[in-house]
């Protein structure tokens, strides 16, 4: 946040993600902080929900990962991101995030016990209005994405 604000001076409260990682207490945090919205309050939920998974990450970057399939698993990760976090009608989003370890390669692209970098985005979702929008970035050839309700 020094980027953002180098002046420090707006008041910042850091929220944990809960241990049991279920989708559906994570969406119930974002609803119980979406009426800082109202305040004009930014809600802030920090991340890589495309993928984040150590081992594969320095297999590839070491060049012992020969799985080629990788780049594709991962696109459909993606896809099933965006197509969740887009939808429009507030329950559905909830139901499609609430399958989140359904989708193709979740436990490729968020291990076991690894989610911390994925649920933010579920708190985010809960808190957001509509549907999302997002940018991309890439990093080590892979498209990450970032989203944002208004």
């Amino acid at each position: 946040m020094l980027l953002i604000n180098p002046a420090a001076n707006i008041p910042i409260v850091q929220v944990s993600i809960l241990e049991s990682e279920s989708p559906a207490q994570h969406i119930l945090m974002g609803r119980a902080l979406s009426h800082l919205r109202e305040s004009n309050i930014a809600i802030i939920a920090s991340g890589f929900a495309s993928f984040h998974n150590l081992r594969i990450l320095y297999s590839i970057r070491s060049g012992t990962d020969q799985d080629a399939d990788f780049f594709k698993r991962n696109k459909e990760w993606s896809k099933a991101v965006s197509q969740a976090v887009s939808e429009e009608d507030q329950q559905k989003r909830d139901q499609k995030l609430k399958r989140w370890r359904e989708w193709p390669a979740a436990y490729d692209m968020h291990p076991k016990g690894g989610a911390e970098h994925f649920l933010p985005l579920i708190v985010a979702a809960g808190a957001g209005e509509g549907r999302a929008e997002h940018y991309t970035d890439e990093f080590m050839g892979l498209e990450m994405f970032s989203y944002f309700w208004r």
